[in-house]
């Protein structure tokens, strides 16, 4: 067996802004080489519905999904789940993360965002670069916290939403 062959691969379903910018601190960061499945961008290995070939499985147990629809993100999670993929958080080492945080599979932590104690996310959320999650957060499934957006202490986010830059969600108790 080739020494090659012990190079870890990593699966990035959408080869967009975001799984471009994802893909290249995945590799900066020891994940290994991105393999890219995406339905309208050139030189990746398939499209997006690829993601069910053994081989590809094989040599690439963990994926990421890159795409900036909540809603496809969320659904492309679950395929992958019930294809037996790993869903792992990925989180920059430029970003502060809360010991007590949880982060559902499948979440992304861009550079210099911060994440608060006991923040909950539900799988597949994006939080961006400059991206503020303060304490006692709960954001639901593929949430999406845009970069320099703010979300207060305690407050919850449903599933599928975007937070966009500069916007803030309040917390419960502050007034108006």
């Amino acid at each position: 067996m080739s020494i090659l062959s012990y190079r870890k691969r990593v699966l990035v379903l959408g080869r967009g802004g975001f799984g471009k910018e994802l893909g290249e601190m995945l590799a900066d960061t020891g994940w290994g080489t991105p393999v890219y499945l995406d339905d309208n961008a050139p030189d990746c290995a398939g499209t997006l519905r690829d993601f069910v070939d053994p081989e590809l499985r094989r040599t690439c147990p963990a994926a990421f999904v890159a795409v900036g629809d909540n809603t496809l993100r969320r659904e492309l999670l679950q395929k992958l789940r019930a294809a037996g993929y790993q869903l792992p958080v990925f989180i920059h080492p430029a970003a502060e993360v809360c010991e007590s945080a949880h982060l559902g599979a499948g979440t992304v932590v861009l550079p210099f965002a911060f994440v608060g104690a006991n923040v909950r996310t539900g799988a597949g959320c994006l939080i961006n670069a400059g991206a503020i999650v303060d304490h006692d957060v709960h954001l639901g499934a593929a949430v999406h916290v845009a970069p320099g957006a703010i979300v207060k202490a305690g407050a919850e986010v449903p599933d599928f939403a975007k937070i966009d830059s500069g916007e803030i969600v309040r917390s419960p108790w502050d007034k108006g």
